[in-house]
């Protein structure tokens, strides 16, 4: 593994606006580096003299022109975000004043900041680990509530603080093998006690795993996926969700045939929410496609809404889809109530919900049912505070590593074959903390971030 070294472009002074374009009550600049109190004390032609206080003055431009009345603080590093020295400008906000005063900090010899490289250099300078990196994203598109709580836990250090646990749990083992390589004659460590030891992590870690993918979910979006024959109202019943046409409504069965997604909230809950084709038995190429599609997004969804028109009744398509999806956690939905009256039990519990997805009767029992669902998924996400397809699969790693060497220990193998897997397994807990990195991880980290942060 190839480790990153700090490069000249850490010791650069960087710069960007941190705020966003466009026009508001205050305007942030920031920068970071080696030059950034010089610069800006040539700027208001004042010194710093105390990091942490905020001071008022004028910001000149290099004619001596006054650009606007700001006010600026600076911070001492390593007391900072990124760890070394860097200040704040606060100013009027708008485009154009604070593009000028970025401009004069690259004039004077700053340069532009990168996607996230303020939040890059915290994590060189060892303010942050990969982890919490990952969670000052979270917490910058957070959609909801439970996401936003599940990336200040991390931020604080919940996740991170796990996964150290377990690596001082590794090291433990490790340590107890060593002894007995190095010092076989006179010290030998049951083989029962080591793996004890690594199977008690392989529990640790089993557990944690075993809510990842729901922790995930509640970050990235629970999904819910909106089944039915054609021409049942599953299109109308997105775009009421959704509270906009995202899908083109028509008396014509098979209008949708792809997938259309979008995002909601419901009682601080955010989904992601799709509507897919009508599903029947057909011999159309086309519509084959899209049905095929609507049984994949089916089955890969936390929910599924069971569309069904209380003007026909149940039927034999129906019938069709309910042998698809009936594994899944599926809620049937009568829709058409307004028109209709066709109805019968389909849920599992019996509790169907009746609409008019053109009317929006009913759709507050709707939404109340699907946050009941999703509710056990919530919860249970924050049993494991691992939000990233990232952290899971560097987890999983680990515990394929640590299952191999349990079971070498079990298998009578020599400790020092078994010392193999478990080095493999910190190993792969440092490349999750960002201890043991590469330059390709970073870029790929913090290039989802925006200049500025």
């Amino acid at each position: 593994m190839e480790i990153l070294e700090n490069n000249d472009d850490t010791r650069d002074t960087i710069v960007a606006i941190a705020t966003p374009p466009g026009v508001g009550a205050i305007g942030i600049v920031r920068a970071s580096g080696p030059h950034s109190w010089r610069i800006l004390e040539d700027c208001v032609r004042k010194s710093i003299e105390a990091e942490r206080r905020v001071v008022y003055g004028n910001f000149y431009d290099s004619d001596g022109n006054i650009v606007d009345e700001v006010l600026f603080v600076g911070f001492k590093g390593p007391r900072s975000y990124t760890g070394e020295d860097m200040v704040e400008v606060f100013c009027h906000g708008g485009i154009l004043v604070t593009q000028k005063i970025l401009e004069e900090f690259i004039k004077r010899g700053a340069r532009l900041a990168k996607n996230g490289e303020f939040t890059r250099r915290a994590f060189l300078n060892g303010k942050i680990d990969l982890i919490k990196a990952e969670a000052i994203l979270q917490i910058i598109e957070a959609k909801s509530e439970e996401s936003l709580k599940l990336a200040l836990e991390n931020l604080k250090g919940k996740l991170s603080g796990e996964v150290s646990a377990i690596r001082k749990m590794l090291i433990d083992a490790l340590s107890k093998i060593e002894v007995t390589i190095d010092y076989g004659d006179d010290i030998e460590i049951p083989r029962e006690e080591i793996a004890q030891d690594v199977e008690n992590i392989v529990k640790f870690l089993s557990e944690k795993l075993a809510h990842a993918d729901k922790g995930i979910h509640v970050s990235t979006g629970v999904t819910l996926a909106i089944v039915g024959k054609p021409n049942v109202g599953k299109s109308t019943l997105l775009n009421r969700l959704l509270v906009e046409d995202r899908a083109i409504v028509t008396d014509i069965p098979g209008t949708t045939r792809d997938v259309i997604r979008g995002e909601i909230k419901i009682r601080g809950i955010h989904f992601v929410i799709s509507d897919t084709a009508g599903i029947r038995e057909t011999n159309d190429v086309v519509e084959k496609i899209g049905i095929d599609r609507a049984i994949r997004e089916a089955s890969q969804s936390d929910v599924v809404l069971f569309v069904l028109d209380a003007t026909t009744g149940f039927t034999k398509d129906d019938e069709y889809i309910m042998n698809i999806i009936q594994d899944s956690n599926f809620i049937a939905v009568w829709n058409k109530t307004d028109i209709g009256n066709k109805i019968s039990k389909v849920s599992k519990d019996g509790d169907d919900i009746y609409i008019s997805a053109s009317t929006g009767e009913g759709l507050r029992a709707l939404e109340d049912k699907i946050v009941e669902r999703v509710k056990p998924l919530v919860e249970d996400g924050h049993l494991s505070h691992v939000t990233t397809k990232r952290q899971l699969e560097h987890l999983k790693i680990v515990q394929q590593h640590l299952k191999k060497a349990l079971e070498a220990i079990k298998s009578g193998y020599p400790v020092d074959i078994v010392s193999i897997d478990i080095r493999n397994a910190l190993s792969e807990l440092d490349r999750l903390l960002g201890t043991n990195f590469t330059d390709d991880l970073l870029d790929n980290i913090f290039a989802n971030f925006c200049v500025g942060k």
